[in-house]
């Protein structure tokens, strides 16, 4: 059996298993297929399922309700392994399956390739990547690079005073390329740039984090997915430098701290996004979290949930599920309330205007938390 037939065998048991098929109503009732597309299993496993159980729970809420314009939603998961091959693949069967929207993918390095997939197929993509790549294809609620690098080159070269910085990166998509963009803001703020080296993905680091050590940086920054960048985090501890840690925002997953050790996650400060308990606004949506999945939330499930619920809102306010009226609702969405705070799309780009990228601590009990030294720097809540 070819990778693709293989590929299209398990897509086809999870239409089974999830209860979604071809046609286009059940009884007399209209039903749209949107689906989600993460990285539910490999090595990303646990932000893909946090994804997939935050637009359950958006999906689940609206069908609690009638459905949205008397349509009920069925949910389509497409696990693209964070593999651009596999993501090309999963959007072929969303555009063969008839899917409305699509909310992902995640990784930049998939949605490069596959994003335009689904717009030729005429599907939505409403999707959480972060490369500059990506810009115009689809919208997003999700911080974007060119948000991103000028708040951790501030945090660098402000927050944490440094003057001698070392640049560990990933060669996907996103995280070289912020890297890149980190390196250039850095070096215009006067910082020396001592090290800026790929890593190898999925081997050990500790040969290069020593050498990288070895020239005494003031802080060393990780631009580098989960889980490589726990690992990074484990051997820059088992080395014992005085250096400060900085992981990129690729980092943050829920299983950071249990992969790198909670000695190891406390020593670095993290960029990212406040956890969902950290807003205000998504204190329901934990408990809700909670009570339907018996664990507590990630990151990144809470950016899927107002992603569906944003695409359920373009698609009341267009009054009616046809898809260019829904795109135009979209690109004109102003002063959205969502969990994650207040969202405008930039028409230009569908690219969210106000991003919530903050600076992280992970506290004794493993949680990742606002830095309030940082948060009092930045102003941030003010």
């Amino acid at each position: 059996m070819t990778r693709r037939s293989r590929r299209s065998a398990s897509a086809l048991l999870l239409l089974i298993a999830t209860g979604c098929t071809n046609g286009t109503t059940e009884g007399d009732r209209p039903v749209v297929r949107i689906a989600l597309e993460a990285p539910i299993t490999g090595e990303q496993a646990s932000n893909g399922v946090d994804m997939l159980q935050g637009a359950r729970l958006a999906v689940e809420e609206a069908n609690a309700q009638g459905g949205v314009l008397d349509r009920r939603i069925e949910l389509m998961p497409l696990d693209d392994q964070a593999d651009p091959e596999v993501g090309v693949e999963v959007a072929d069967e969303a555009v063969e399956a008839g899917a409305f929207a699509v909310v992902g993918p995640y990784n930049s390095s998939v949605g490069v390739e596959n994003l335009s997939i689904y717009l030729d197929g005429g599907v939505i993509p409403i999707h959480l990547t972060s490369d500059s790549a990506t810009n115009g294809q689809g919208f997003t609620v999700q911080p974007k690079d060119y948000q991103i690098a000028p708040i951790e080159a501030e945090a660098i070269s402000g927050f944490f005073e440094a003057q001698r910085v070392a640049v560990l990166y990933d060669p996907s998509t996103y995280t070289e390329g912020i890297a890149t963009e980190l390196r250039r803001l850095l070096e215009e703020a006067g910082v020396t740039i001592v090290a800026f080296e790929r890593a190898q993905p999925g081997a050990s680091q500790n040969a290069l984090v020593r050498r990288i050590l070895a020239e005494e940086p003031d802080l060393f920054y990780a631009s580098t997915y989960f889980p490589q960048g726990a690992r990074i985090a484990q051997e820059i501890l088992d080395l014992g430098t005085p250096t400060t840690c900085l992981m990129g925002l690729a980092n943050q997953d829920p299983g950071f701290v249990e992969q790198a050790g909670l000695e190891a996650a406390r020593a670095c400060a993290s960029s990212g996004v406040p956890e969902a308990a950290e807003f205000p606004q998504a204190q329901g949506y934990v408990d809700d979290y909670r009570a339907r999945f018996g664990t507590d939330p990630g990151t990144w499930g809470t950016f899927t949930y107002d992603s569906v619920k944003l695409l359920f809102d373009a698609v009341r306010r267009a009054g009616s599920w046809d898809s260019a009226e829904v795109r135009d609702e979209l690109a004109a969405t102003e002063g959205y309330e969502g969990l994650t705070g207040t969202i405008t799309i930039d028409e230009s780009t569908g690219n969210r205007v106000d991003i919530p990228v903050v600076i992280l601590q992970v506290t004794e009990e493993g949680r990742y938390v606002v830095d309030p030294e940082w948060a009092q720097f930045a102003g941030f809540g003010a």
